[in-house]
Parts: C-alpha cells; structure tokens; sequence
C-alpha cells in the first residue's frame, strides 16, 4: 500500500471515528430525553389515575368520561389498575389488549415504579399503598411522535455521516498527494541522476520543513558518493599506475635480452634488474594485503595486547634512525602519571607500531633537516601522540585525500613509495577506537595527532 493511500485511510478513519463519537452521543442523548420525557408523562397520567381511583375513591365510569374528554390523550393510550389479587379493577380502552405478567406486578410493588417497554408500548407502574392492601397503576401508549423523531434522526445522522466520511476521503487523497509531490519530485531527480547526470542536485525550497532537510541531507549523500567515485577511479589509476611501471620495465627488459645473443654477465644483470622490479611488486602487493587485512571486523580477535606506548615509541626511534642515518627523532613526554598502568593502552602491539612507524618515517622523509619529534602526553582517559617535521606544508587541497589509498601529491611523486601508508595509519588508528588529524600551514610545522582511549 503507499504512502498517500496509507494516509487516507488514516486520516479518514480518525475522523470518522470521532464524528461516529459524536453523532452516537447526539442519538443516545434524543433517545434518553424523548424517552425520559414520555415515560414522565406516564407516570404523571397513572399517579393521576390512581389519586383519583384509589384515594380519592372517585367513580370509576366518571374517570373514564374524564379521560376521553381530555385533549392530552397520548396515542393507544391505555390505563389498568391491578388490586392486590393482581385482578383488573379499571381498564380503559378495552379494545386494547395488554398482557402485564404476575411477575412484572410484583417487581412494581416491590420497587415502587418501573418504566418498561413491551410489544413497541411504553409502560409505566406505579405502586399505591393503602389501608386495604397494594394497587398497581400502569399507565401504556405508543410515543408515535418520539420514535418517528428518532428514526428520522437516525436516517439523517447516518446520511450525514456518509457524506462527512467521503468529503474526508476525497480531502485526505487530495492533501496527501499534495503533500506527497515534492517526495515523487525527488524521487524522479534521483532516479534521473544516475548514471548520467551526477553533478545534478536536489531543489531546496526556502521553507525550513521536513522535506527541504530531506532534499539537503540527500545532497550530502551525493556529494559523499561523487566523491567516493571520484576516490574510486583516483584509486584505479594510481594502482594501475603503480603496477604499471615495473611491470613495463620488465617486459621491456626480457625483450631487449632475447633480441641478441648476450654474454653471461648482461644476463645476470638483467636478471637483478627483473628481480629488483618483482621486489616492488612484492612489496606492494604485501601493503595491499595489509591494508585490506585491518577492517573493523577483525577487530574483536585483533585488539588483544595491552601495550605500553611508551616503550613503543623509544623501539620506533631505533628503528627509524637505523633505516637513515640522516634521520633524527626527539622523543617528549608529557607529565607521567602516578600509576605506570595508565600508560598501555588495548589494543595490537604490530599494528600500533607500523602506524606510528609509518608517521614517524613519513616525517623524517618529508623534513628539511630529516629530524622528527614525538611528543606523549597523558589527559584522563585518553593518550594523544603527536608526531610534527618542518619542512613543506602539505598542499591545502590535498588534505582531504591524504588517507585514500594510492593518492599522491604532485610534490611527492618524485619520492619513493606507493601512497598505503597512510591510508593504513587511518585504518589501524579507528580499529582502535581512536582519532588522527592532521594541521598543516606555511610557516609552521606539520603535526599528525593520534588520539586514543586508554
């Protein structure tokens, strides 16, 4: 079912609901009155009766004579007087046949009045007490008038109710579809702009309302996904590019080899040159392979060490420092805590130290002096690790592609490497849980900041 229908009967149902509350109300109440009033003009007629019949000791042929010659007389108007034998001592309009059952005679005396209804008549008795025993007066006619009333009432409340109901329907299709047309609008742009027009956006109206947040949330969504195609094909072509180049080189060299007979040593030396190009390959492929190996799935069997930061850092010096002997690292800590404990983080030892490897060695590259500092410092509950060089600011447009893999600047594609690392240091930094920024401006440093939970 959609939307729109879905909204029409929802919305027809609840009004529907409250208008058959509200015309159930207006029935019972005519019902209540109209019948409260005729069975009070009974009661009055029977107590009438019985005044004069029973207290008064009135004629009984005279009561009659009264009672035809007054103008109130209520349609099939009939009144009988039982004694205490439960016997009929006054019947008026005799061709007028009630049966009034022994039981019925003996709840009215014992609850002195009942107002009941019986074969479409309405009765009401009345008990009189006397010194010669119980009368019951029970006074009859048809409310012709009332019933007639309430019936046509019935048609007309029923009548309108349709009506009301329909007016709804038709309003609630019409205002849901009103109201559901800017979605449809979205919904045929969306559909539109893939695969072929992927820089088209969404329309967002001036009104602050729930579809104009919509149009825009949907706009970062595609902003989000161009990029990412963006990212994607970046992706593709700096692999192909990467896989390229040694592979040309050794195809290159495998043909010259062949062309002409060669002396044993250019073999050789061909050979090297080949095994010097699969290395690479290797090595790339070997960084692909971590780099898919650190996802958030495996980080429940991953992040089971508790490692001391501290320690990791003094071992990523030496290892550093031993890849260059240009390069220089400058370790700060920041004020220790009391509590050595305070200095380990949960999480893997490995992954750790390639991330801060990967940053640290970056740094030293990148230097003008080839020099590095790192510098701890402990706040509660977190550890940050600042890693900073001076040197070159990183481009400010390409900040925000540093962490994709394969990306590389133009200031660095004269620099040795594939554009993994950081990408890696991104992956393994939030399977920890932590966060990794970077501030880079002309004129000051260059600082990489990790920050993780402790």
């Amino acid at each position: 079912m959609t939307i729109r229908k879905r909204l029409t009967l929802r919305f027809t149902s609840l009004v529907s609901s409250i208008l058959l509350l509200a015309f159930v109300s207006i029935y019972a109440f005519c019902w209540y009155f109209i019948s409260s009033d005729f069975y009070r003009r009974l009661d009055r007629k029977a107590n009438t009766t019985g005044d004069m019949l029973i207290r008064h000791r009135l004629d009984a042929q005279l009561i009659q004579q009264l009672g035809r010659i007054r103008k109130d007389q209520l349609p099939n108007q009939k009144i009988i007087v039982f004694n205490g034998r439960d016997s009929i001592i006054f019947n008026t309009n005799e061709t007028l046949i009630v049966t009034i059952p022994k039981s019925l005679l003996a709840d009215i005396r014992q609850n002195k009045q009942k107002d009941f209804q019986k074969d479409g008549y309405y009765l009401s008795g009345t008990r009189f007490m006397t010194a010669s025993g119980q009368y019951v007066v029970i006074a009859s006619a048809e409310n012709s008038y009332g019933d007639e009333f309430l019936r046509r009432l019935l048609w007309a409340l029923t009548g309108l109710f349709i009506l009301i109901a329909g007016m709804t329907a038709f309003s609630g299709w019409f205002f849901a579809g009103d109201a559901l047309r800017p979605m449809q609008q979205i919904d045929q742009t969306v559909n539109d702009i893939f695969p072929q027009n992927r820089d088209e956006r969404l329309v967002i109206n001036k009104d602050d309302d729930e579809i104009s947040r919509l149009s825009a949330t949907i706009n970062r969504l595609l902003d989000r996904v161009a990029e990412s195609f963006q990212l994607q094909r970046m992706f593709v072509a700096n692999v192909s590019h990467e896989l390229k180049n040694p592979l040309t080189q050794i195809s290159s060299q495998l043909e010259v080899s062949l062309l002409n007979q060669r002396e044993p040593e250019a073999y050789r030396q061909t050979i090297r040159s080949v095994l010097d190009d699969v290395s690479e390959l290797a090595a790339l492929t070997h960084e692909l392979l971590q780099l898919s190996q650190v996802n958030q799935e495996n980080a429940v069997g991953m992040l089971t060490d508790t490692v001391r930061m501290d320690e990791i850092v003094w071992d990523i010096r030496d290892e550093v420092t031993a890849i260059n002997s240009r390069y220089q690292i400058i370790i700060e800590l920041g004020t220790l805590p009391d509590d050595p404990d305070q200095l380990a983080v949960q999480g893997n030892k490995t992954l750790l130290a390639t991330a801060l490897k990967n940053l640290t060695e970056n740094a030293c590259k990148f230097s003008d002096d080839g020099q590095a500092l790192i510098h701890i410092n402990f706040i509660p509950n977190r550890l940050i690790i600042s890693i900073q060089n001076t040197g070159q600011p990183i481009p400010t447009a390409d900040l925000p592609y540093i962490f994709e893999p394969f990306y590389r600047s133009r200031k660095t594609t004269d620099v040795r490497g594939y554009g993994v690392g950081l990408s890696l240091v991104e992956r393994i930094i939030h399977l920890h849980q932590g966060q990794i920024s970077v501030t880079s401006t002309l004129g000051k440093p260059t600082v990489f900041s990790i920050g993780l939970p402790r």
